[in-house]
């Protein structure tokens, strides 16, 4: 359960995201049903850039960390099963890979999304 001083935080920091990206470039482009904002050159939905930002702000990489990165629509749900079935060879054999039962992106989450 999400404390008080949790809850007060979170509200500021959704102010200051609101603040910050009023002051963006803004479109309604590439037929998305929602404006698009234009941060450090690329576009983004309300949703992804506030996700980008936090782990901008947030991620702390660490030695061991692999970071996959990938364009949409280029294979990015094969790229995650190949490299988690690599790293994980010796901790699952064929028939308990949680592959069998849970898609890519859940064995391997989008920063992005997760700190949105």
């Amino acid at each position: 359960m999400e404390s008080h001083l949790e809850k007060q935080n979170r509200d500021v920091l959704q102010k200051s995201f609101e603040e910050m990206i009023s002051t963006l470039p803004k479109e309604n482009c590439w037929g998305f049903s929602e404006d698009q904002y234009q941060y450090q050159g690329f576009w983004f939905t309300p949703r992804f850039l506030q996700g980008a930002l936090s782990a901008q702000q947030q991620f702390q990489a660490q030695p061991t960390d692999i970071i996959l990165c990938s364009s949409p629509r280029t294979g990015t749900a094969w790229l995650k099963s190949l490299t988690f079935a690599t790293i994980t060879r010796t901790s699952y054999n064929d028939s308990t890979t949680p592959l069998l039962s849970k898609l890519p992106h859940d064995v391997v989450p989008f920063m992005e999304f997760d700190h949105a």
